[in-house]
């Protein structure tokens, strides 16, 4: 709508209009379907031709981004799939499942030209090309958040507060030069990445541009991550410090991971938990790609990285802060002893205006 565009530039905040009994009600009917969903995963009658009926609809499903390979490991999809006499179907069933989970729509474009995946519809390709924006505003928070300085600068004498100020005016116009290139993709490069137009033409800003940037404002509008469209420089601003607002209840059928989306295969998720988040707050999380052992050591290395560089950064911080608790406690020492010779000073001023 003109209402969510004009937000996502920054011009208004959003506003939802329409009667909150019947959005109540829609709610409602939307998360029980949710749930009635994923118990048909669940059951034992489940057969091929019924697994793959609920799998399209949970990929068309605009409320469900992630818990794909969780449904994959459900005992009785795993029962069902065993099922499927055709090797390659079989393979191509799971291989769009995890497109889903952990992929990409240019990796989907690569695959179905080689026949190993299902030909999707346009509301899953539409799906499909959001948690691919994810993926690009996970890598440019990953590459923000790496090159911030492990050290923390406090100012610990208010003699250099000036100089310091100083200092950092110089230095502000290079620093946010760095942080728009690192957060900051280009309607290009993501119109290039997310098969935009979906034809395979070149991408014009007169025909294609509204096209993305509706996109782009679902993203945000479903809680996948947080972000502004700057139309100046036609690009999109990843936010790294606007954490996602959890709106998923634990009704829904599925726990939220993640923002406002829901998890396909968990349930009674706390709305309060901070693992909802993600790893950094303001992007989606995506399932993690455990498929073989090369993936799963990625997936691995790159948590323990982000683990260890927010350790190494808590630490500077912690000694920074000791180190100015210290610094404070003498000056106050310090302080205590001047006002002490003040005192005495004034206690024998009496004494000496007689003598004199």
């Amino acid at each position: 709508s003109t209402v969510n565009r004009a937000a996502c530039f920054g011009i208004t905040p959003r506003t939802i209009v329409g009667n909150p009994i019947k959005l109540a009600t829609q709610e409602h009917t939307m998360t029980t379907a949710n749930a009635n969903l994923f118990d048909e995963f669940r059951s034992s009658s489940l057969n091929p031709s019924l697994l793959q009926s609920l799998l399209h609809r949970l990929l068309s499903h605009p409320k469900i981004h992630n818990g794909f390979v969780d449904v994959l490991k459900l005992p009785s999809v795993q029962d069902a799939i065993s099922k499927i006499t055709d090797e390659s179907k079989r393979a191509a069933l799971i291989k769009t499942v995890e497109l889903f989970a952990f992929g990409t729509i240019n990796e989907y474009y690569e695959l179905q030209e080689r026949g190993e995946v299902w030909t999707l519809n346009e509301a899953q390709l539409e799906k499909l090309r959001m948690l691919s924006v994810v993926s690009i505003a996970g890598r440019r928070i990953g590459a923000f958040h790496s090159s911030l300085p492990e050290d923390v600068e406090m100012i610990d004498d208010a003699s250099k507060l000036t100089k310091s100020k100083t200092k950092k005016n110089s230095k502000k116009k290079k620093k946010k030069s760095k942080e728009e290139s690192l957060l900051s993709v280009s309607y290009s490069q993501l119109a290039s990445e997310l098969h935009i137009p979906g034809d395979g033409g070149t991408f014009d800003d007169s025909k294609h541009v509204r096209q993305l940037e509706d996109l782009l404002i679902q993203c945000v509008y479903s809680n996948l991550l947080s972000g502004k469209l700057d139309q100046a420089s036609k690009s999109l601003r990843v936010e790294p410090h606007v954490a996602l607002t959890h709106e998923a209840s634990s009704s829904s059928g599925g726990g939220a991971t993640g923002g406002g989306g829901t998890n396909a295969a968990t349930r009674g998720a706390n709305k309060k938990d901070p693992s909802s988040h993600g790893v950094y707050g303001s992007v989606f999380s995506r399932d993690l790609n455990t498929t073989s052992e090369s993936s799963t050591k990625e997936e691995v290395s790159r948590m323990i990285g982000t683990l260890q560089q927010f350790l190494k950064r808590s630490n500077a911080l912690v000694e920074t802060l000791e180190t100015s608790s210290k610094l404070v406690a003498s000056d106050r020492i310090e302080d205590e002893f001047r006002w002490k010779e003040v005192r005495r000073a004034l206690d024998e001023t009496p004494s000496r205006l007689q003598a004199a």
